[in-house]
């Protein structure tokens, strides 16, 4: 049993059946013993157990560029952060006199280099990144353009 066990929760992760933050799976056992089943909403016609619900979590993953340059030609004009694993962040970005030139709460939102509706000047810049309360990240930013 504990090497269906095992194998089941191979094909879980190797075929990443799982989706962002969670996802909920139930092991199904058909009636034929040679078969086994993985079944989300559908189930097999001749059921003998079900297993209890199991919860996946995507592994925590944060990647955060070091260089963008908003220049207008649509590659890499707008800094983000991507990752995986959380839902909430809050994240600061500031000039090399301490002013906030960004602030967002939503991963999807990101910097296009700008403050005051001005182009920020080529330099170095320092973001601050809180994840759900728990991390805190420091580092910089260079602007190119």
């Amino acid at each position: 049993m504990n090497k269906i066990i095992t194998t089941i929760f191979s094909l879980l992760l190797i075929t990443n059946l799982y989706s962002q933050t969670f996802s909920k799976y139930r092991i199904v056992a058909p009636w034929e013993p040679s078969t086994i089943y993985l079944a989300t909403d559908t189930f097999a016609t001749e059921v003998v157990s079900f297993s209890n619900i199991i919860e996946i979590q995507d592994p925590f993953t944060l990647y955060i560029p070091t260089v963008f340059s908003p220049d207008g030609d649509n590659i890499n004009d707008i800094f983000y952060i991507k990752g995986n694993g959380f839902d909430e962040l809050s994240f600061e970005i500031y000039n090399r006199w301490g002013q906030q030139v960004f602030q967002s709460n939503e991963i999807n939102n990101g910097w296009g280099g700008t403050y005051l509706n001005q182009p920020s000047p080529i330099g170095i810049y320092v973001y601050q990144l809180k994840i759900e309360g728990l991390i805190t990240k420091a580092g910089t930013i260079t602007l190119i353009r």
